[in-house]
């Protein structure tokens, strides 16, 4: 059972002990939630830190991080492609598949950037301008772990927020409501939290003006003095000639507690436990607000704290499709740009598209809810059968990769390992952060020894060197990706 009770104060750095020790399971824990999982250098890299310490080292290299290098078509218009929609549709696909490599390679900001993402929703398909995406992936990751209301602030500006909320015909004396709502109810303050219908009107004519040229997709941002109500507005009970920069003022002072509950509340869902611990978030909002909504505190507070370490909160989330797949690469040590081809990102971007997961297209404006809605009897259908296609498509046409695997399991075990059983429990571990019952296990073994003969696991014949234990590795992988510990992170 899920509880909120801590023998300590739940946001104190965690202190390893004998019953919650530092160890792989929770190396793999931490860069589960804040990265997409973490390959077995990551982890020794991690075991040799103070919990607090890894948490550090993550953060202040995502701070240091450079900005996401612009593709060439970055400020094109429809202009530039010369009516080319071969060239401006191979833009797009590539720059999806660019994204997907990225959450592979590094993993950590591309997981925040997600994130946001399902936070500032929007759709692609609805702005369907390149130079607008670029724009838009550029805030998401500029921002991931910078100031959150200046976050808000440029979010209401960009040109894909303009189009797919409607502020680009938000017009004095034709007040569009869209985005004026989902500032408060989505992006701060939360749904019916100390905000009215005469608040989103009057926050909608204050916002007026700002408008992006989205037939020939400039992804330059002008307002337009004409366009603008100049009236009196009167918001949260305030009455004044409130403009764009007046309306996050007052968000941000008058319901800045509202906010800091509302953000901090879905941080803690997304890289906690989906039901809130109150006494966390209420931890959380203090300390966004008195570091003036400076997201990399809360950060921090978060993941060095006891409270995030504690057992319950292992393997208690259950994997996106993005999470799922990019998890795969990742535990396996496939990391690097030459080992991920084209025709594996490709396939990757089908896969996830296909379980309900398509880059910079959330479902709708709330994003995708994730937890349970992530599984049904479709989706996990569709994720064990991805799933092994997607293993044997990169594993068995491509020898590097595959020692890779043998890599993997000798670091686990010893480099002339003999004993099958102890090899397929260090993967387990490894992939599962977990133990399998034992009836689980032997099966999990039989997959392992495959159609390996009996007795050379008898008489030395085999170990991790043999020829076949990359292929044994992916016939257990097999098995494991259709377990339900493989769903949960």
């Amino acid at each position: 059972m899920h509880t909120s009770a801590t023998l300590l104060p739940p946001l104190d750095p965690f202190v390893p002990n004998a019953d919650q020790p530092w160890d792989a399971r929770r190396v793999q824990h931490f860069y589960q939630r804040i990265g997409l999982a973490a390959s077995y250098e990551q982890v020794v890299q991690g075991l040799a830190m103070s919990p607090s310490e890894l948490a550090d080292s993550v953060i202040d290299a995502l701070l240091a991080a450079p900005d996401p290098v612009a593709p060439i078509w970055a400020n094109w218009t429809w202009d530039d492609y010369q009516d080319n929609n071969d060239l401006y549709f191979e833009h797009k696909y590539e720059f999806r598949l660019r994204w997907l490599r990225e959450m592979i390679e590094e993993g950590l900001r591309s997981k925040l950037a997600l994130f946001w993402h399902n936070h500032f929703v929007t759709e692609e398909v609805v702005y369907d301008c390149n130079s607008f995406m670029w724009a838009y992936y550029l805030l998401l990751h500029k921002n991931a772990l910078g100031n959150f209301r200046t976050f808000v602030e440029e979010m209401g500006k960009n040109p894909a927020m303009l189009v797919y909320l409607n502020g680009n015909i938000n017009v004095a004396g034709q007040p569009n409501e869209n985005y004026a709502r989902e500032l408060m109810e989505l992006f701060t303050m939360g749904e019916g939290n100390g905000y009215t219908q005469t608040d989103i009107v009057e926050v909608a004519r204050a916002l007026t003006g700002w408008r992006v040229d989205r037939y020939n997709c400039d992804n330059a941002v002008t307002f337009a003095p004409n366009r603008h109500d100049n009236g009196t507005k009167t918001i949260f009970g305030q009455a004044g000639n409130w403009v764009y920069n007046d309306v996050h003022e007052l968000i941000f002072t008058l319901r800045r507690d509202e906010t800091a509950r509302h953000i901090c509340g879905k941080i803690y869902r997304a890289f906690v436990y989906q039901k809130i611990d109150e006494q966390v978030v209420e931890a959380m909002a203090e300390t966004f607000k008195a570091n003036n909504w400076e997201l990399a505190p809360v950060f921090r507070q978060l993941f060095k704290s006891t409270h995030f370490y504690e057992d319950r909160h292992i393997n208690t989330c259950i994997k996106s499709p993005i999470e799922t797949m990019t998890g795969l690469f990742r535990l396996s040590g496939v990391t690097s740009p030459d080992e991920i081809n084209d025709d594996n990102i490709g396939y990757l971007n089908y896969i996830v598209s296909e379980m309900g997961q398509e880059p910079f297209n959330p479902v709708d404006v709330a994003g995708w809810p994730g937890y349970h809605a992530w599984l049904n009897e479709n989706t996990l259908a569709f994720r064990w059968s991805f799933s092994a296609s997607f293993l044997f498509g990169l594993f068995s046409n491509n020898e590097e990769i595959r020692e890779k695997l043998r890599r993997l399991a000798i670091d686990l075990t010893e480099p002339d390992e003999t004993d099958a059983r102890r090899v397929t429990q260090e993967l387990i571990g490894h992939y599962l952060k977990r133990e399998l019952e034992p009836a689980l296990f032997e099966t999990a073994l039989a997959y392992f020894k495959g159609e390996v003969p009996e007795n050379y696991f008898e008489d030395g014949t085999w170990s991790v060197q043999y020829v076949e234990t990359p292929y044994q590795i992916i016939n257990l992988l097999y098995y494991l990706t259709r377990l339900p510990e493989w769903q949960l992170c």
